[in-house]
C-alpha cells in the first residue's frame, strides 16, 4: 500500500505487529526520509503523515483503530504540552497561553484553561508528558492531575505517588483520590475566607434564551448551590412518586425530569402545594458530612467536607445545622456497621445513610448519592446466596448498576490501592437471568411484544376453506 511517499506494511503485518508501534516506526522512517532529501515543510510532513494514518486506520478493526487514534492522541497532546510548557520558561502567563491556544477561534474557554493548566502542570515536572508519552497517564488523568497541581501550587504535579496511583485506577476513581489529597492540603481558615470571598458575588440574574423561554440564573459559593439544588431534587422526587414513580413507565409519565425539577423549584420559591394553594414549607434537607472529632472540636484545622469532597466553612456547617437533619454514622475499622444476613433482601434506610457516608457515591464513576442504589457484591439470588450485610453492599449509580450486571462483573475493595476494582464474575456469583418481559428487564432492551395465543378450533366448528365453501343463492363466486 503506498500513499504519498508513504510505504505502509500490508494488512497482514499490521495484524501480526503491534499496530501502534508500526504507525509510530513508519512515521519516523517517513519525517526521516522527506528531511534527508530536501528541506521539509513542517506543514507538509504532518498532513502527510495524518492522511497516512488516517488511510492505515480505515484498514483495521474497529477496536484497534480506536485504541490506535488514543495512541495518536495522546502523543499529540504530549507534545502540545511540551511546547506550551516552553512559554512559560519565556515568561508567559497563564492568559497568554490560553489565547495562544484559542487563535483558531474554535477552541473554548473552558478548553483552554484545560490546555494551560496541563501545560503548567508539565513545565513543573515533565514527565508527566512523558508519561502521556509511553501510555501510562491518558489525557484525562493527566487534567485530572493538573487541576490538583492548580489547587496545591503545584505539588500535586510533582508528587510520584499520586500520579502512581490517579494511573492506576480509572479516571472517575482518580478524581477521589485528587479530591482527597488536596482536602488534606487545606485549611480550615482558607476554605471560610475563599467561601465569604465568593459569597459577595452572590446574584440571581434573569436573561432570555434562544427558544423564547426566560431563565434565571443563580449565582452563589458551591456549598449555597448545593443546598439550593439538594432542596429542588428532594422536591423532585416526591413529584415523581406522585406521578407513579417506579410503577409507571417511563415513557407513561406525564413529566420529563427536567419538568419535574421546574416545576419543583416553583413550588419552593412560590411555596405552593400541586393544587395551587399557598402553604409554609417545612421541607428538612438531610445534610451528609464526614468530620472527625478533632475538626468539630477545631484541633484538626483540616476542613470539614460533604460526602462528596467538597470543603464545607464552618459558618455553613452552624448555619445548615438549624434547620437540617444530620445523620451520624459510627464504623469499626472494617468499615462494617448494620448486619442483616438473609433475613432481607433489600438494604434498610439506615444501611443507605450509612453506605452514603462510608461511599459518599457511585463507587465507580462518582455520581451523587441521590442517584445510586444499595449493589449487592454477591448478588442476593446468585448461587452463593449474598447476604445484605454493608461489607457486601456498596453505591452505585443505575447506569453503573446496569452495565455491571449485563456484562456479569462484580466488585471488590483493593486495600492496598483504596480503590473499587472490577473483575469477571465467577459462576457462582452470577443471578439467574429473569423471566422474558418482567419489570426487571435491564433497561436499553426491547420487550418482544408477544402475540396473543387463540386456542386451536375443533372438527366440528371449524369453517371449511374458501375453495370448499358452496355458493350461496344469488352470490356469484
Amino acid at each position: 500500500m503506498h500513499l504519498d511517499g508513504f510505504d505502509l506494511p500490508p494488512g497482514q503485518a499490521l495484524a501480526k505487529e503491534n499496530p501502534f508501534e508500526v504507525a509510530y516506526r513508519t512515521f519516523v522512517r517517513y519525517i526521516e526520509g522527506v528531511t534527508t532529501t530536501s528541506p521539509p515543510d513542517p506543514a507538509v510532513v504532518v498532513t502527510d503523515a495524518m492522511l497516512t494514518v488516517d488511510h492505515a486506520v480505515t484498514h483495521l478493526p474497529t477496536k484497534t483503530a480506536l485504541q490506535l487514534l488514543e495512541f495518536c492522541r495522546r502523543r499529540i497532546n504530549a507534545t502540545e504540552s511540551r511546547l506550551l510548557a516552553d512559554r512559560y520558561d519565556n515568561g508567559d502567563t497563564d492568559r497568554d497561553i490560553e489565547d495562544l491556544s484559542r487563535q483558531d477561534g474554535q477552541t473554548s474557554k473552558a478548553d483552554a484553561k484545560k490546555r494551560a493548566r496541563r501545560a503548567k502542570a508539565t513545565n513543573a515536572n515533565p514527565d508527566l508528558a512523558d508519561k502521556l508519552d509511553d501510555g501510562t497517564l491518558s489525557t484525562e488523568q493527566a487534567d485530572i492531575i493538573a487541576e490538583a497541581a492548580e489547587d496545591t501550587e503545584g505539588e500535586a504535579a510533582c508528587d510520584t505517588e499520586l500520579i502512581d496511583t490517579v494511573a492506576g485506577t480509572t479516571p472517575e476513581q482518580g478524581k477521589k483520590k485528587v479530591r482527597d489529597y488536596v482536602n488534606k492540603r487545606r485549611n480550615a481558615n482558607d476554605v471560610q475566607k475563599h467561601h465569604d470571598k465568593q459569597h459577595r458575588l452572590r446574584g440571581v440574574y434573569r436573561h432570555r434564551l434562544a427558544n423564547g423561554n426566560a431563565a434565571l440564573t443563580f449565582h452563589g459559593t458551591t456549598a449555597h448551590i448545593d443546598e439550593i439544588e439538594r432542596h429542588i431534587h428532594a422536591q423532585s422526587n416526591a413529584e415523581y412518586q406522585a406521578d407513579g414513580g417506579r410503577d409507571v413507565p417511563r415513557h407513561k409519565h406525564p413529566r420529563t425530569r427536567d419538568q419535574r425539577n421546574f416545576d419543583a423549584a416553583h413550588r419552593l420559591a412560590t411555596r405552593t402545594t400541586a393544587e395551587g394553594s399557598k402553604r409554609p414549607s417545612n421541607r428538612q434537607a438531610v445534610i451528609f458530612i464526614t468530620a472527625s472529632v478533632d475538626q468539630l472540636n477545631g484541633s484538626d484545622t483540616s476542613p470539614i467536607t460533604t460526602v462528596d469532597g467538597k470543603p464545607l466553612p464552618r459558618s455553613m456547617v452552624e448555619q445548615l445545622a438549624g434547620d437540617a437533619a444530620f445523620i451520624a454514622q459510627v464504623f469499626s475499622k472494617n468499615g462494617e456497621l448494620l448486619w442483616q444476613g438473609r433475613k432481607h433482601r433489600l438494604a434498610t434506610p439506615a444501611q443507605i445513610n450509612g453506605l452514603i457516608s462510608r461511599d459518599k457515591g457511585c463507587t465507580q464513576c462518582g455520581a451523587h448519592p441521590d442517584k445510586c442504589v444499595a449493589h449487592h457484591l454477591l448478588p442476593w439470588e446468585a448461587p452463593s446466596k449474598g447476604p445484605t450485610n454493608i461489607n457486601n453492599l456498596a453505591l452505585l449509580c443505575t447506569d453503573c448498576h446496569t452495565r455491571l450486571h449485563r456484562n456479569q462483573q462484580t466488585m471488590y475493595y483493593d486495600i492496598a490501592s483504596q480503590t473499587w476494582r472490577i473483575r469477571p464474575a465467577n459462576s457462582d456469583e452470577i443471578p439467574p437471568s429473569p423471566p422474558t418481559g418482567s419489570r426487571h428487564d435491564p433497561p436499553g432492551q426491547y420487550k418482544r411484544r408477544r402475540r396473543a395465543t387463540r386456542p386451536e378450533r375443533t372438527t366440528q366448528t371449524s369453517k371449511p376453506r374458501l375453495d370448499e365453501r358452496q355458493p350461496l343463492p344469488g352470490i356469484r363466486w
